[in-house]
């Protein structure tokens, strides 16, 4: 590498390094980490390029809200994952030239339209998938603010009610539409990031932008 090409990657490195450190942010002692033996066990579902928070569905119903009506009108199933994205690409499946062009279109375009996404799982998640499933402890009160900040990304109807999307692609998950945008600058694990924060986890939304960067970050910062 020329000389010029090294301070080009050494001032990105530099950049990136200040961004990190400048949109890091500290924790809450009043709800994190949770007394010994009074936490609630959560798990921080990866799949490689996207995040989910399984959370059990009886404490959704629980807490009421957007949140406790989605979950009732997703699945039965003990627990409910939540994740978050961009509605176009979320919603769809499959690899395409045109899903390609959707999802760079959800990273550069501004103020994509977005949805919450729920779906029960049986059992317990770490027996539900080999790997990619890390238990993460909160406290009640930490898990009352999580689940507001869930709430506040469902849009809702009239009555205060979620809103769902008419595309289910499995009888046991369901789409909502969110009041937030996605994009370069707001991906799927910041959002899980945010819910974690909400909880009184500390966060560093630069590491977060990536599943393997969000776990590394609550290991190194959150204890885990």
């Amino acid at each position: 590498m020329r000389a010029s090409g090294r301070g080009v990657a050494a001032i990105i490195v530099l950049l990136l390094l200040l961004a990190t450190l400048a949109t890091a942010k500290g924790g809450d002692g009043r709800l994190y980490p949770p007394q010994p033996g009074a936490g609630v066990t959560l798990y921080l579902v990866d799949n490689g390029f996207h995040t989910d928070l399984a959370i059990p569905r009886a404490l959704l119903v629980a807490h009421g809200g957007p949140s406790g009506a989605a979950a009732l009108a997703t699945t039965t199933d003990p627990w409910v994952t939540a994740g978050w994205g961009d509605a176009s690409f979320y919603e769809g499946q499959g690899w395409s030239a045109a899903r390609i062009g959707d999802g760079l279109r959800a990273l550069f375009a501004p103020h994509n339209r977005s949805v919450v996404h729920l779906q029960g799982v049986d059992r317990r998640p770490d027996l539900a998938w080999r790997s990619g499933v890390h238990p993460i402890a909160v406290s009640r009160a930490g898990l009352a603010a999580m689940l507001r900040r869930l709430d506040a990304s469902f849009a809702a109807d009239a009555s205060g009610r979620p809103v769902p999307s008419p595309v289910r692609r499995d009888p046991n998950e369901a789409f909502f539409a969110s009041r937030e945008s996605f994009s370069a600058l707001h991906l799927c694990n910041h959002w899980t990031a945010e819910l974690l924060a909400a909880a009184g986890a500390p966060t560093t939304p630069v590491l977060d932008t990536l599943p393997a960067g969000l776990w590394l970050d609550l290991k190194l910062r959150a204890g885990l």
